[in-house]
């Protein structure tokens, strides 16, 4: 996907609708923040738990930071999923796992 700013929201389209749209257009989870901060003033505070239901473009996040670092180490790559995220450790953590799974 090239940039969000190309795939504004339909008329009537939701949050949720929009975010899959553009999920499936190819874009990752930082892509399409920036689509739902700009469109729908979506606060950071609320977009953690939001996307937990995005597991496509939260892997592709996932495949993007690794492709930036390849070198990274495991305990890295979680503090960086949470803070770019802004979700728990815990939660990185289970991020980090299932990114990996899907990689055997």
């Amino acid at each position: 996907m090239d940039t969000w700013k190309n795939h504004p929201p339909h008329q009537g389209e939701t949050v949720t609708a929009y975010a899959h749209r553009l999920e499936g257009l190819g874009a990752e989870e930082m892509l399409v923040r920036k689509a739902l901060a700009d469109h729908f003033d979506m606060p950071l505070a609320e977009m953690g738990a939001f996307f937990e239901a995005f597991e496509t473009a939260r892997l592709r996040h996932l495949t993007l930071l690794k492709r930036i670092h390849p070198n990274r180490t495991r305990y890295s790559l979680v503090k960086k999923v949470s803070k770019n995220l802004g979700i728990p450790e815990e939660r990185a953590e289970y991020w980090v796992k299932k990114y990996e799974d899907s990689k055997e």
